[in-house]
Parts: C-alpha cells; structure tokens; sequence
C-alpha cells in the first residue's frame, strides 16, 4: 500500500504549471506585454528512502518566456530545490538556470532546454559542482479553453553521464498546464 501512495507522490512532485498565451495569427501583431509570458513550477514530497530514512523534498521553478511566433517561444527559468534528510542530519540545496525553446506544430510542439545545476557534490557536501544537462523532446497539448491548456512531454538528455550520479535517468518526464 505504501508504495502506489509514494508512487502517487512522486507524481504530484513532479506536477508543474507553465503559463503561455497564444497569439492568433489572423489579429494585428501583439505587443511585447501580449508576447511575455510567465509561469513556473512547485514540487513537493516526503517519505522514507530506500534506506528507511525519512526524507522531505520541496521545489521552485518560475520561468518567463517569449513568443517570438505564434509557435516558436524562448525563455528561461531558474530553479531551487531544497532536499532534508532528518534521520541523518543532511540539508542539501540545488540552484539552476534553464534556457529553452519550443515550436508548435499544432497540438505537437518540439521542446528543447539547456539544464546548468549546482548542487552539493555526491561524495562531499561541504563542495558544490556544476552538472549540465541538454534536454531534447516531444509534447503533446491539449487545449482547455481560449488560453488554456494541459501538455505532457517526455525529454531526453542528450548529455546524460551515469557515472555523474546527480541524475538517476536520461529521462525526463513532464505534465504541466498552461494558461
């Protein structure tokens, strides 16, 4: 039974919003304020490890975009992630920046993102490194309305080195709405 409720927490963790407007071809070009866009994402979780140790895991991710085209937007987003472990007295912080695009081709879109973290170093905490990851994928969005939308995408990283040991997977696997 624990495992489906920790299985359902780990998906909400990785449940972000993301707002993006859309811009109608047909009307006169938008200004720079109809073409910014802003949004983010919130992660959250808790439990016990593989170890037994209780572990609490928050996260923040705001990001600001720009539609260059009524499909192709860039933008940035900035990221912290704060990781306790109380049984063992471990307090880890992450920072990040990640640059991206996106082109629309109808409810498919293209995405792409340079991931730059800096973290604590896997084999002592006291030293920080930089990991550098460059995201390449596919999404699918279904609209919800005139603005908004729910959109899945699965990434890869094309970078992804196993022996770095910050990430578990090349994988990278989103659900987020956008409005």
């Amino acid at each position: 039974m624990k495992k489906p409720i920790l299985l359902l927490l780990s998906l909400f963790a990785a449940f972000s919003v993301l707002a993006q407007i859309e811009v109608d071809e047909d009307s006169p070009t938008p200004s720079f304020k109809d073409r910014v866009y802003f949004g983010g994402g919130v992660g959250l979780n808790g439990g016990r490890d593989g170890y037994g140790n209780n572990y609490f895991y928050v996260a923040l991710n705001p990001i600001v975009g720009y539609m260059v085209t009524p499909q192709f937007s860039v933008g940035t987003g900035i990221s912290w992630q704060h990781y306790s472990y109380p049984d063992v007295d471990i307090k880890i912080n992450q920072y990040g920046v990640s640059p991206f695009m996106r082109y629309n081709f109808g409810k498919l879109f293209t995405y792409g993102e340079y991931n730059l973290i800096n973290t604590p170093s896997f084999y002592d905490l006291n030293k920080r490194s930089n990991y550098d990851r460059l995201l390449l994928g596919l999404g699918y969005s279904q609209p919800l309305g005139r603005r908004g939308a729910i959109n899945a995408m699965a990434l890869y990283d094309v970078l992804y080195n196993q022996s770095d040991r910050v990430f578990a997977s090349p994988w990278v696997f989103r659900v987020f709405f956008s409005f």
